[in-house]
């Protein structure tokens, strides 16, 4: 729509409180915002341009429409807000960089007998979870500590059993299967685990040391000698506890460091007087925030589905809107959540702390940033380049003989690999043909980029390929037929020779030069994200030959013998037994698998 249709239509739009979505051209949602008065605060964005920020600017220039939604009141709006942005991941939206890729730690209320394990799913209502974690390691060392201090199940499945696993052995679990723990003793340490978590282990050596007393009084020896053992092990903890405040306080200290591109926000979880987790994230400002909105926005993402939310909140900043937020916290958590900005004593020194070491890591961050665009301004120099080239793409082909060959494409943005850019190609025609592959692949790349696939745009800023003048002269072919320009080289390996299509002469840079390095890294990524790819499709050409002629054998069942066995090669060298015991296989099948691989069995 055009923007005057755009401004008569809000006209329509009411003064009462709700949220607004902007959608573009192909009507995805890409900024969602919450207003007190609707029609008043999306007419803030129609104003002249350059009155707007230059990023709000930029979205305005890509709004083709919009919608809105009227709730009863501003916290409605704000929890309305939340679920919207959770459920579209508009692009000017403010981002907390992979979070919804950061692990929690559940704890699975809802089952009989509660286990505790890493997850990434959706929140329940009623298991309790502590999290996000940003340090994966951490978390793990993190699980491994509470499953030894607090042998709760593991198994996925909790079925009735006649002896328990080795894990009962290993005194690793106290298997409710079997009977021999009741419901009410597996509870409580379960209660136990949620006290440790939030930090009160005072409480919980108490009680641990009264169950040891009362096993000792009962003769129960070997219950006991366990917990004694988990009482030193939670003591030991609690000595190596690195900073311990001389006031049991329960809080959480919230620091924003706004940066030109990116910022950061750093957390410190304070239970019962220590610092128990620190979490780190790096935001985006799609729309240039100020620092008290980007703090008011970081704790309703932050917050959003998260149980663990202590009554005081210390920050850096206050956030804009900071009476509403109270409220909305108030009412998700059901007690009193105040925020403020501490001003002297150990509460001020604690933040300057943390404050500091979010400084070091955004300064560490910063020069890191700052060396790699010196690098790609120097490549853009010795290459003749437009640009500074922000992101660059590598392309590789693999095959074997000629089998299963397929074509990678990496991508580094700011000089930094870009997982979630990554795409792979199996290679529909002339397999045994590189130059074909290569030129296949370029073609289905741009292809889809001309056909505004959001899979494959940005387009990049410099097209790197793997081999030398040959490739390079058949890629651009390929190019110049689709109306493509942007600056190709090919690398070749032997010599680290850079060529450029149609120039016979090679740029040949010192084996020092950081600009080679960082091509050499672009394709020796590329090769490895192909061979990867090839060796994937061999082994599934492999398994599904081996497995998919063998009666009873389906896709189900394929799935459940190579994750029992690891490979076809574990399938070959198990016996009829163990092949039985599959789940999801019976004696018949086993029978036939076993056959296949060994023979006949004689019965």
């Amino acid at each position: 729509m055009k923007t005057e249709q755009l401004k008569e239509r809000l006209k329509n739009v009411p003064l009462k409180p709700g949220v607004y979505m902007y959608k573009d051209q192909a009507g995805q949602v890409i900024y969602v915002g919450k207003a007190k008065a609707l029609r008043q605060r999306m007419r803030s964005y129609f104003q002249s341009a350059d009155r707007l920020h230059p990023k709000v600017r930029a979205m305005m220039g890509r709004v083709d429409d919009f919608d809105f939604i009227v709730t009863n009141s501003e916290v409605e709006a704000l929890i309305l807000e939340n679920n919207l942005i959770k459920a579209y991941q508009p692009r000017y939206n403010i981002d907390l960089r992979d979070d919804k890729t950061y692990p929690y730690l559940k704890i699975s209320m809802a089952e009989p007998y509660p286990r505790v394990y890493i997850t990434r799913e959706k929140k329940d209502k009623v298991s309790r979870y502590f999290g996000p974690y940003t340090d994966v390691a951490s978390l793990k060392e993190t699980l491994r500590l509470l499953t030894s201090l607090f042998p709760l199940r593991t198994c996925k499945t909790l079925r009735p059993l006649n002896r328990p696993c080795l894990n009962r052995d290993l005194k690793k679990c106290l298997a409710p299967c079997t009977g021999q723990v009741s419901k009410e003793e597996y509870l409580q340490m379960v209660e136990q685990i949620i006290a440790f978590m939030e930090g009160d282990s005072r409480e919980v050596l108490k009680a641990k040391e009264a169950e040891m007393k009362e096993a000792a009084h009962n003769l129960e020896f070997e219950k006991a000698a366990r917990l004694r053992d988990q009482i030193n092990a939670i003591r030991k903890i609690s000595e190596i506890q690195k900073v311990h405040l001389q006031s049991p306080w329960n809080l959480d200290l919230i620091g924003i460091i706004v940066g030109e591109k990116d910022s950061l926000a750093s957390v410190f979880k304070i239970r019962s007087g220590k610092i128990m987790a620190k979490d780190t994230f790096w935001l985006n400002r799609p729309t240039g925030q100020d620092e008290g909105e980007l703090m008011a926005q970081f704790l309703r993402r932050y917050y959003t589905d998260n149980e663990d939310i202590p009554k005081e909140l210390m920050v850096s900043t206050l956030p804009a809107e900071q009476e509403l937020i109270e409220e909305w916290l108030h009412s998700v958590t059901g007690h009193k959540v105040s925020i403020k900005v501490p001003q002297r004593g150990d509460k001020r020194s604690l933040l300057d702390m943390m404050m500091e070491n979010a400084h070091l890591l955004f300064q560490e961050r910063y020069e890191a940033e700052s060396r790699q665009q010196a690098v790609l301004i120097h490549l853009s120099k010795v290459l003749e380049l437009p640009v500074v080239p922000e992101r660059i793409e590598c392309y590789d082909i693999s095959h074997l003989g000629g089998q299963e060959t397929v074509a990678s494409m990496v991508v580094f943005t700011q000089g930094v690999p870009d997982g979630s850019a990554y795409r792979r190609f199996k290679i529909k025609q002339d397999q045994n043909d590189d130059f074909a592959s290569m030129r296949e692949t370029l073609r289905r790349r741009f292809m889809q980029a001309q056909q505004q696939n959001p899979a494959f745009l940005p387009e990049p800023d410099l097209v790197v390929i793997d081999g030398g003048l040959g490739q390079v002269n058949a890629v651009q072919a390929v190019l110049d037929e689709l109306g493509v320009e942007i600056p190709l080289i090919s690398l070749a390996e032997k010599n680290e020779e850079i060529y450029k299509p149609h120039r016979s002469e090679p740029l040949v840079l010192p084996r020092r030069d950081e600009g080679l390095r960082l091509l050499q890294r672009l394709r020796d990524e590329a090769h490895r994200f192909a061979v990867e790819y090839n060796r994937q499709r061999r082994t599934r050409r492999m398994t599904s030959s081996a497995l998919d002629h063998i009666e009873g054998v389906g896709p189900q069942r394929r799935r459940a013998l190579l994750k029992k066995f690891g490979s076809v090669n574990g399938i070959r060298e198990a016996s009829l037994e163990e092949l039985a015991a599959v789940p999801g296989m019976n004696r018949t099948v086993a029978r036939r698998v076993y056959e296949y691989f060994h023979g006949t069995i004689s019965t």
